[in-house]
């Protein structure tokens, strides 16, 4: 291989963080030539610079210039194919203005790394979990963040690699800047799907948070299809029994099956036994839904249950001890069910001792981006291309009021993506979206000023940037507007990370803290 002796002695420099003497070296050395006609020495000696450019000078386009694309090097060993994916990567991730962007520096990346292992060079794995990390950055995931410099500092402990120890170090601290320590567990990093863009479902996340000590029971209220399930699921997962059991079980009696009594407490009898819910979730969490639906007669045992912390005794027997903590949801007023005599005041102030209410859908519309989002990643067939949403598609979404809240967006969702066509690129646009969702858009649209139009005309002391640069910022203004003022919702909506849309706001001198509702949630508890 051409340059092996200049390619190892540039890898040992650039590993003592000596990049301008590499730079010196190997400049001379490049030819005008690239993939497919260069040859491996000469890829990897541009590799060698295209990390000085990105990971020291700070001019990630020059890796673009430097390195061809990964499809035009098909047939190159895999150490070409891992160092172009990987400086690519990085530059992606340097950049990461758009959500695209980053999403292409996160797929280099991870194919890098995947390559790397596959010929057992553990500097390059690093450099692209490091390169990942800068990703997962952009997009604000700092838990994932956290995980990837972990397995990169377990690399690095094995390693000689200044420059890769100064990245690790400063990218640590931005996520200790972002998430100290001793923060109590973030609900939205725990649970796939729960989404808190929205200041009400900040404070119910809050509030979460909170009570991650307590083993008291909890009351969640909201409208059917809120996501009071999915909020039940976070409270366990996020509280000192994390790691024991969760059972469900509702009290809906349209549903089918066996007595709720024998499915609670389960069945005891001569020949067999059969545990129930309450068992099974023993050192951990029982979620009963529809508690308002619970008969009377369960009623008594279930406060029993809470206040004994025992299984009801049949005859003779000595009581069962079970330490079960009950999440009890509702979509009906337990107050009035009381005052009609249809349920005990007793078991209802014992379930509220601590009490959350799961705002519906249309009270929290800077979440409908980031859960459309959400649903078209969990809901797409495997291996089948990523799809977008047009613009004017989701503002129909977040001006929709949804009687159904998260439940009916997640089935708007499936149902958008079994009409959407593959070619020329797989989008859910307005003719896509139900009737109903399109027209409910219009009718709040015509509501509104014009002034959100800007009068796209020239005149005599404008240039065409001024009034693209006015138009731009109308239309930045007017999602932040329909988001509440949340920067990422509006960032997901322009198809932006959040760094991205930061860097328009200030060229356009946009403040989102005016487009904020001037009242802040209180979660109840």
């Amino acid at each position: 291989m051409r340059h092996a002796r200049t390619i190892a002695m540039a890898t040992t420099l650039l590993a003592d963080g000596r990049a301008e003497d590499v730079a010196e070296m190997v400049t001379p050395l490049l030819d005008a030539i690239t993939a497919p006609a260069a040859d491996t020495g000469q890829i990897l000696l541009r590799g060698r610079m295209a990390r000085v450019e990105v990971a020291h000078r700070d001019r990630p386009g020059r890796a673009f210039d430097l390195l061809p694309p990964i499809d035009e090097i098909g047939d190159a060993c895999t150490c070409v194919r891992a160092e172009v994916a990987l400086w690519r990567g990085w530059a992606h991730a340097r950049r990461s203005d758009t959500i695209d962007e980053t999403t292409r520096a996160l797929h280099l990346l991870k194919e890098s790394q995947e390559l790397f292992a596959s010929i057992c060079d553990p500097a390059g794995r690093c450099w692209a979990l490091l390169g990942r990390a800068q990703a997962y950055d952009a997009l604000d995931e700092y838990g994932l963040m956290r995980r990837v410099l972990d397995d990169a500092s377990a690399l690095l402990d094995r390693l000689q690699d200044t420059q890769a120890e100064r990245w690790l170090h400063e990218l640590r601290s931005r996520v200790r800047a972002e998430e100290p320590a001793d923060r109590p567990v973030d609900p939205t990093m725990v649970v796939d799907g729960f989404i808190a863009e929205s200041r009400e479902m900040q404070a119910v996340a809050e509030t979460i948070r909170q009570i991650q000590p307590s083993h008291s029971p909890v009351l969640l209220t909201g409208e059917s299809g809120a996501g009071k399930r999915l909020v039940a699921r976070t409270i366990h997962e996020t509280s000192g029994r994390a790691d024991g059991p969760v059972e469900t079980i509702s009290c809906d009696p349209t549903q089918a099956g066996e007595p709720l009594e024998a499915q609670l407490f389960g069945t005891k009898g001569n020949d067999a036994s059969r545990s129930g819910a309450v068992q099974a979730a023993d050192g951990g969490t029982l979620i009963v839904e529809d508690i308002d639906a619970l008969p009377p007669s369960l009623q008594s045992s279930l406060l029993d249950l809470l206040d004994t912390g025992t299984l009801p005794a049949e005859g003779d027997e000595d009581t069962e001890p079970v330490d079960v903590r009950v999440i009890a949801t509702t979509t009906a007023d337990l107050d009035a069910r009381v005052a009609e005599g249809r349920f005990e005041q007793a078991l209802r102030d014992r379930l509220r001792v601590i009490s959350l209410h799961v705002p519906p859908l249309r009270e929290r519309r800077p979440d409908i981006p980031l859960l459309a989002r959400h649903f078209l990643n969990q809901l797409r067939p495997e291996g089948s291309s990523v799809v977008s949403i047009t613009q004017p598609a989701m503002e129909a979404l977040l001006r929709y009021n949804w009687p159904g809240n998260v439940r009916q967006l997640r089935n708007e969702i499936e149902r958008a993506l079994v009409h959407v066509q593959s070619e020329p690129a797989p989008t859910i646009d307005l003719a896509i979206l139900s009737n109903s969702i399109v027209e409910g858009a219009r009718k709040s649209r015509s509501s509104q000023t014009s002034q959100d139009d800007p009068d796209a005309i020239l005149e005599p002391d404008q240039t065409l940037s001024d009034v693209l640069s006015r138009t731009e910022k109308a239309v930045i203004e007017r999602v932040l507007r329909a988001c509440d003022g949340q920067v990422t919702a509006s960032a997901d909506v322009l198809g932006l990370t959040r760094q991205g849309l930061y860097k328009k706001m200030k060229r356009l001198n946009i403040d989102a803290s005016t487009f904020q509702s001037s009242s802040e949630p209180t979660p109840t508890a």
